[in-house]
């Protein structure tokens, strides 16, 4: 059969063009058993017309989508400005159709939703349409047909990770992705998150499908996979975005001593406070490690862990990066403002304790109510979601959806804004001011106007 994958990636504030691990895999697995696989990646503009063309020259009998929460309004946009045949299957999985599958009831042209792993639910969809099959009863899968809606219960969660074929990369302009990051091609080498963050999807993902939630690829797999990129790519370092990469200790030490012996590039990961340890930091160095990529998220104890459930101390935060630091590691710090039940005065416990910190880099988000987490139905509870805003503005990521109390949308604006140059004012004049025009209010020009010299702020920046 013939599908067509569609990924959305518009309007994203600075963005180049990214890579899609979900349908990557996807695609891989559903060509290993022999069907035609085309993407249209729309990208950075909604342009609905060369997706149009798209279908019409390959001829596809199953679009489709993959969408986050904020990229979901395009695939709604997509289905209403899209003309297509009464044969062709449509559905959408992804992270917001897994937490919010209601949506299939409000799109009229969308035939299904995928709730969690999609490989075999999709392969066995695809076979079933070939087929003439009875497509009701597959599980993951809300099916639309004759005016009802088939709520399937999902399958186990996929066991033995190494039974997936590798991301299918050429689906995607993955060289020119690779070189929008200064020669980085990314991997992913787990699933799943233990923690209980109550802002991230993962505390509800883990409770749709039976089975072990954390899964680890075997090392041999990994760096079979690493391999297989660099001989087919120009790749000059690696990027590991798995949630918490350090989250097993054999793993990670097993791991550094092939990548050490076999690869020998540069590459970050993703690390959480509690599992950095001198010993990790000192395995990881020697096999190359540049950057530590750690949440904070809030330097305000009880917004850290009373509201987004992250059990950590500030001295727990402090010795991790310091850890890092004494190890020859680059450090970057993830932060969010504009959470419940916070302050101006709570968000400067944040400010000052990156300041503190000393990260090499920092990224602050704005945060974002997810469907189903645990915060989005205190937000929703407690009438704090401007859903008007919603159904009539484009949200950017840098901008709040919440009316909170104690924080107005303005105050959420000028903290984020002022955030970096704050952090950093004091350690880094000319790093400070950097963030300072970055997070400007000048918008997509300073951006641009910087960009002949990103390679020079970068590693001013980040140190790498």
């Amino acid at each position: 059969m013939k599908i067509l994958f569609v990924y959305t990636d518009i309007d994203v504030k600075g963005g180049a063009q990214s890579f899609q691990f979900g349908i990557a895999v996807l695609s891989a697995f559903l060509k290993q058993h022999g069907h035609q696989i085309d993407l249209h990646y729309m990208y950075p503009k909604y342009r609905p017309r060369k997706m149009i063309e798209k279908i019409e020259d390959f001829r596809p009998k199953l679009i489709g989508f993959s969408s986050t929460t904020p990229q979901f309004k395009y695939i709604k946009k997509i289905l209403d400005d899209v003309p297509l045949k009464k044969d062709i299957f449509t559905i959408c999985g992804g992270s917001h159709a897994t937490m919010e599958p209601e949506s299939l009831e409000s799109l009229p042209r969308l035939d299904a939703i995928c709730r969690g792993e999609g490989e075999y639910a999709l392969l066995e969809l695809v076979e079933a349409l070939e087929n003439n099959g009875d497509i009701t009863r597959i599980k993951n899968l809300w099916i639309k047909k004759n005016d009802r809606i088939y709520q399937n219960p999902c399958r186990p969660l996929v066991e033995n990770l190494d039974d997936l074929p590798f991301a299918d990369r050429e689906l995607f302009p993955y060289q020119s992705i690779i070189n929008s990051d200064f020669g980085t091609a990314l991997f992913m080498f787990t699933r799943g998150c233990p923690y209980n963050c109550s802002y991230c999807s993962n505390d509800v993902l883990r409770k749709i499908q039976e089975g072990k939630y954390v899964r680890f690829r075997s090392v041999d797999n990994c760096i079979q996979e690493i391999k297989e990129v660099i001989d087919n790519y120009k790749v000059k370092s690696i990027y590991i975005d798995d949630d918490v990469f350090t989250l097993n200790k054999k793993f990670v030490f097993e791991f550094c001593e092939e990548y050490r012996t076999q690869i020998k590039l540069p590459f970050d990961i993703n690390a959480r406070v509690e599992t950095i340890s001198r010993e990790i930091c000192k395995r990881l160095k020697k096999a190359g490690c540049r950057r530590l990529n750690i949440g904070i998220e809030s330097g305000n104890p009880y917004i850290r862990n009373k509201v987004l459930n992250r059990r950590m101390s500030n001295e727990q935060i402090i010795n991790a990066f310091t850890i890092a630091r004494q190890a020859g590691l680059k450090t970057k710090s993830f932060n969010m403002v504009g959470v419940p039940y916070e302050t101006p005065q709570r968000f400067q416990d944040t400010v000052k304790l990156n300041a503190e910190i000393k990260p090499d880099s920092v990224i602050l988000n704005v945060f974002d109510p997810y469907p189903g987490t645990k915060l989005e139905v205190e937000c929703r509870k407690e009438g704090w979601i401007d859903f008007k805003r919603m159904r009539e503005e484009f949200i950017p990521r840098t901008d709040t959806i919440l009316n909170l109390p104690g924080f107005s949308r303005k105050q959420i604006l000028k903290c984020h804004k002022k955030f970096a140059y704050n952090v950093y004012r004091n350690q880094s004049l000319i790093k400070a001011i950097f963030y300072r025009i970055y997070y400007s209010s000048y918008g997509e020009w300073s951006i641009r106007i910087l960009a002949p010299f990103k390679r020079i702020l970068r590693r001013l920046i980040m140190g790498v």
